[in-house]
């Protein structure tokens, strides 16, 4: 598109530098190779937990409405999520705490809910699972679920969300329960981390994604550094 718009400014002799550097931002942002400039926020992992985990934490990552069929299920991240959450507990067979409320704007069922059946159709049992369904946002969830874990004297547990998200979620776990163990658990990359290759330099939605991803989890840090 920005090859189009270049070559109509250029025969209209307007706005030509804007329009190619324009091109040029929107290919570096499109792009696996363009991902390399856009480091992922690091996390501290632990090289051997102090504390045994008690619990699995999975955060919810969205959800998809189709209101022609009048049903919701979850996201993509999501569902890399919670399948990162559920081969954990095939591993450690520990409680599951599946977190997410009501997306903004949204009022079909919470990410919770939705979640907690698709571990039950997995063959999680039902007593395996708990339900945290009234959090929005990274910080409500750790809110949420610190009350929780309090209620049950939990002190070490499993934090799962996508690698890009885990910096910020720990940092808002950390606030609510500064004495507790944290084991973090990347449900995903946000992109392929084979060998760079020709495919790289192609323009992809993939890649645009995850820049955005990471952009949007540095935009998250700026402002717990500032309201915070």
């Amino acid at each position: 598109m920005g090859i189009v718009f270049c070559f109509f400014s250029w025969r209209r002799k307007e706005n030509v530098s804007v329009i190619i550097a324009m091109t040029v931002i929107l290919y570096i942002f499109s792009t696996g190779a363009g991902l390399q400039l856009f480091p992922i926020p690091s996390y501290p992992v632990p090289s051997a937990p102090s504390a045994p985990p008690q619990l699995i934490i999975v955060l919810g990552g969205g959800t998809i409405t189709d209101r022609y069929q009048n049903q919701s299920t979850i996201g993509p991240y999501s569902l890399l999520r919670l399948y990162q959450g559920f081969l954990l507990w095939q591993k450690e067979k520990l409680p599951v705490l599946v977190s997410g409320g009501h997306v903004w704007g949204r009022e079909s069922k919470t990410e919770a809910e939705l979640m907690a059946k698709i571990l039950l159709s997995w063959g999680v049992p039902p007593e395996d699972i708990i339900q945290e369904d009234q959090s929005r946002t990274t910080w409500e969830n750790a809110e949420r679920c610190a009350d929780i874990l309090k209620e049950k004297n939990w002190r070490s547990f499993y934090l799962v969300t996508s690698e890009t998200h885990l910096k910020r979620s720990i940092l808002s776990f950390r606030f609510f329960l500064p004495d507790t163990v944290i084991i973090p658990v990347s449900a995903h990359p946000p992109y392929d981390r084979a060998p760079l290759s020709f495919v790289d330099f192609l323009p992809s939605l993939q890649a645009f994604y995850a820049i955005a991803q990471i952009i949007h989890e540095y935009a998250g840090l700026l402002s717990y550094c500032l309201l915070k």
